[in-house]
């Protein structure tokens, strides 16, 4: 029964990831974790599933031409090595920090999926040329590196910066799906060699994911508003943020 709910939560989850372009890390962490899963562990079967959902609903995303390829590639190049640096990291950091740095990451995206202060902020102003570039770079290598240490594919850091160079949300969002296909694979790679996987159970979830991520993805490219599925969704970061918090108390 506990493997039926936590395949029917993957699906779900993955329905609503895929929306805004994130692979889904953030919260399979945690929640792997609290099934009983050694915290490595978790970290490698999200960055799994944020490997799955992120294909799958990309393969949507390129046939409507909603990835931009120009700004994706020189992100996941420094992300690449990034998430190297990262993951060698992971197995130094104590649990309950690693733990504690989820739930400050998840404040801090929660708050900006509610309210989009810099969406808004910057929704007319564009940022070209080489100052672009740096920025990418910049963040391509953040990113990566907390890929690796956190096992998250890194799109709720991508999407607000897409936004910042003038992007609009579906753009950002399927745009950011497309570079943590890549991040979280370079990362899983790094946690791999030690990992022995429930082979059937991966199998489940990973089938699971990868429809869940297509009924997303078409969701998305259609009509569906985005910006309420974000709102939910940063609800959501803020109430796993407190359990996370309070289990730590």
């Amino acid at each position: 029964m506990e493997d039926i709910l936590i395949v029917l939560a993957v699906f779900f989850s993955s329905i609503i990831f895929s929306m805004l372009g994130l692979g889904g890390a953030i919260f399979y962490v945690p929640f792997f974790y609290w099934t009983g899963m050694e915290l490595v562990e978790a970290i490698t079967v999200a960055l799994l599933l944020n490997i799955v959902t992120s294909s799958s609903a990309t393969v949507i995303y390129l046939r409507k031409k909603l990835v931009d390829l120009h700004i994706a590639v020189p992100f996941i190049v420094a992300s690449a090595a990034g998430a190297q640096i990262g993951a060698y990291f992971t197995r130094l950091v104590p649990v309950d920090m690693l733990l504690f740095f989820f739930a400050i990451l998840m404040i801090v995206v929660g708050l900006e999926m509610i309210f989009a202060r810099i969406e808004k902020f910057y929704r007319e102003k564009k940022i070209n040329g080489s100052k672009k570039l740096l920025i990418v770079s910049i963040g391509g290598l953040v990113v990566g590196i907390l890929s690796g240490l956190l096992g998250i594919g890194g799109g709720s850091f991508i999407v607000p910066m897409l936004l910042l160079l003038g992007y609009g949300i579906k753009c950002a969002a399927a745009t950011s799906g497309f570079i943590v296909i890549f991040t979280s694979l370079s990362a899983f790679i790094a946690h791999a060699s030690s990992w022995e996987p429930d082979i059937s159970m991966v199998i489940y979830i990973a089938l699971a994911s990868f429809t869940g991520a297509q009924l997303g993805s078409h969701l998305m490219s259609g009509r569906m508003k985005a910006e309420t599925l974000r709102k939910m969704f940063g609800v959501i970061l803020l109430l796993m943020a407190a359990r996370i918090i309070s289990g730590l108390l």
